[in-house]
């Protein structure tokens, strides 16, 4: 991407679905230790990440409104995803989204429950955005698609005097800390799954 080809970051639609799958497969199919730990089996991984995730934008974060997207042209580029002030996965939501979840995860719909688990220990108390998904086009990464995403939810979040928190491996901490984030602890996936960063932006007065 050029230094004067600005994405335009907007709300994402249920007809952007396909393109943020397809993003979201690129951007996490190596080095993911949620998806890895979800799913063990690189094989099955590849079949059922990208499935799992479809499951989540129709049922949680579109409905929530927890979605933006970056836009080049007509081309979905990045992608923002995030629980609002006050949502929790599960519920009559996922209840009525059961079998396209099932189809999704098969066996690993314990692990994803202990992936929820998980975000729901590291949430602070305080009003919060719970930030799940930012990923880019690896052919456009490093090229500020994140950033303007991650400007565009720290706007909001500030609009709402709400904190944002997230987990991340090792090799991201730098990055959220470069984006106005904190550490402030970690959190394990499962009994013996990976130790991941709880990561904390407090608002800012706008």
């Amino acid at each position: 991407m050029s230094s004067t080809a600005i994405p335009l970051v907007r709300p994402a639609t249920r007809a952007d679905i396909d393109s943020m799958v397809r993003v979201l497969a690129a951007a996490f199919a190596h080095d993911d230790p949620v998806d890895e730990y979800v799913f063990p089996d690189e094989a099955v991984r590849r079949r059922r990440a990208p499935r799992m995730v479809r499951a989540m934008i129709r049922h949680r974060f579109l409905p929530a409104g927890g979605a933006e997207v970056a836009v080049l042209g007509d081309r979905v580029v990045g992608v923002l995803l995030w629980y609002p002030q006050g949502y929790r996965p599960g519920g009559l939501r996922d209840m009525l989204a059961g079998p396209e979840f099932l189809a999704a995860m098969g066996p690993a719909v314990r692990r994803g429950s202990e992936v929820d688990a998980a975000m729901d220990r590291a949430a602070p108390v305080e009003p919060h955005l719970f930030h799940v998904y930012l990923g880019a086009d690896p052919a456009l990464q490093r090229s500020g698609i994140g950033r303007a995403m991650y400007a565009s939810f720290t706007n909001r979040a500030d609009r709402e005097g709400a904190a944002i928190c997230g987990i991340c491996k090792d090799a991201n901490v730098g990055y959220y800390r470069a984006l106005g984030n904190e550490r402030v602890g970690a959190v394990r996936l499962g009994a013996s799954g990976p130790e991941l960063n709880i990561m904390v932006r407090r608002p800012q007065p706008i």
